[in-house]
């Protein structure tokens, strides 16, 4: 990659949405308006658009533009989304916007999670593909990995639950959790919003 390359997708990966959100909370906690918050993040957005696509290739020129461009709740997160299912963008884009159709969300085998199936690319043959949402307060069954997991957290935020969890972990809008073949943990919604999350396991997960 060269560094004009690198230089841009630094731009599109380097920051989670969810570190976002926590350094808001904390300049409104030291007494920064949201007014103010909100207009220094339309400059930059600016910025963005306006400097750094000029001095990038044009493939990466237009990911990032695409990226500022797309609308809806979970549109800022298509690119990623075709990136982790191995789809088009286009189908990225139109998954990202059919999450915020509660009709599209199935109900799974406990209260309070649902879940969309996700018909995954080449790339990703054999996975379990699925977006879930999991209410606040609602609880996925502890399960262990039978091959590698990839979580991406779109919005809300879980905490991990379970004899072999992580304790003390957290994960939030923007924030990728992988876990790794013979590890496991149940997940518990933490409140404010519902957790929704796109979900591929190379394996299958044992709920025992």
């Amino acid at each position: 990659m060269t560094e004009p390359e690198k230089d841009v997708a630094d731009l599109l990966d380097v920051q989670s949405p969810s570190a976002i959100e926590r350094q808001d909370a904390a300049l409104r906690g030291a007494g920064v308006a949201p007014r103010d918050l909100a207009g220094a993040r339309d400059a930059l957005l600016a910025l963005a658009a306006e400097g750094a696509p000029a001095a990038a290739p044009a493939p990466l020129r237009d990911r990032l533009l695409a990226t500022l461009g797309r609308g809806g709740k979970y549109g800022l997160f298509a690119d990623r989304l075709a990136r982790l299912f191995d789809i088009s963008t286009d189908a990225a884009a139109a998954l990202a916007k059919s999450l915020e159709d509660d009709s599209a969300w199935k109900p799974f085998i406990v209260d309070g999670v649902q879940m969309i199936p996700v018909e995954a690319g080449p790339k990703c043959a054999g996975s379990i593909a699925t977006m879930v949402r999991l209410q606040p307060g609602a609880k996925f069954p502890e399960h262990v990995h039978h091959g590698e997991e990839t979580m991406f957290v779109l919005d809300g935020g879980f905490c991990e639950a379970g004899e072999k969890a992580r304790a003390d972990f957290e994960a939030w809008r923007g924030d990728e959790v992988v876990r790794d073949d013979g590890t496991g943990h149940g997940l518990v919604a933490l409140p404010g919003v519902p957790c929704v999350a796109a979900v591929i396991i190379f394996g299958y997960a044992d709920f025992g």
